[in-house]
């Protein structure tokens, strides 16, 4: 998606007289629908895309989604690619797992879509989330809360990612010990901060483990 991008960069420089805007004034994002909570704005941060103005038109290229050309407005709601988005939580949560771990995260996110407890597209499930009293927005991937998913692009061995993504989503790559797996864990990580085991994902069915995560089935 990345030469995609700078092709449509080259072009719209072309078609739009004036300069890219250096200080954006527009929240760009894109929509999650949470299917047991209110729905959520993604706001992408302003490194990941660049406005155009001609005239009261915009036009919006953005990482991630697919471009953006209309009428001038405060919030510029976005269609998000999924495979993008899946290769970026891969890399978030494993760019350092061999690559059937890799695989094996992502296997996870189609499961979700599946399964009537989660969401039900790969962006709704990569972005789910659940409100805390005080309104805040938990995720339930944690790349979305410390950001990393938002860099996973600038990575040059990106593409690599995006072609897991593109394997999983034509049913490539599918691990059968995982058909049921609907989350992962990395033991020692969670075990550092959680030393009596009182995390729920200790008591969930574990399917196997590759790498240093383990994968587990929700009953």
């Amino acid at each position: 998606m990345s030469w995609v991008l700078l092709l449509a960069l080259v072009f719209i420089s072309g078609c739009f007289s004036n300069v890219p805007e250096t200080i954006p004034t527009h929240q760009v994002g894109f929509w999650v629908e949470n299917t047991q909570n209110d729905n959520e704005f993604i706001v992408l941060p302003k490194s990941m895309y660049q406005i155009w103005h001609k005239g009261s038109t915009i036009k919006v290229i953005a990482y991630g989604c697919f471009s953006y050309e209309g009428v001038s407005q405060d919030i510029i709601t976005l269609v998000p690619d999924p495979e993008f988005w899946l290769a970026s939580v891969i890399w978030a949560e494993a760019r350092g797992e061999s690559t059937e771990g890799q695989a094996a995260v992502g296997q996870v996110i189609l499961n979700r879509v599946k399964d009537p407890r989660f969401n039900n597209s790969i962006v709704d499930v990569v972005f789910e989330s659940t409100k805390s009293r005080t309104g805040r927005s938990i995720y339930q991937f944690s790349p979305i809360i410390d950001g990393q998913i938002f860099l996973a692009f600038r990575d040059s061995n990106f593409k690599a990612f995006e072609t897991i993504a593109s394997n999983l989503t034509a049913n490539l790559m599918i691990n059968p010990q995982l058909t049921k797996a609907l989350g992962f864990f990395n033991p020692v990580k969670v075990q550092a901060y959680d030393p009596n085991k009182t995390n729920w994902v200790w008591k969930q069915p574990v399917l196997t483990q590759i790498g240093s995560h383990v994968f587990f089935s929700v009953p």
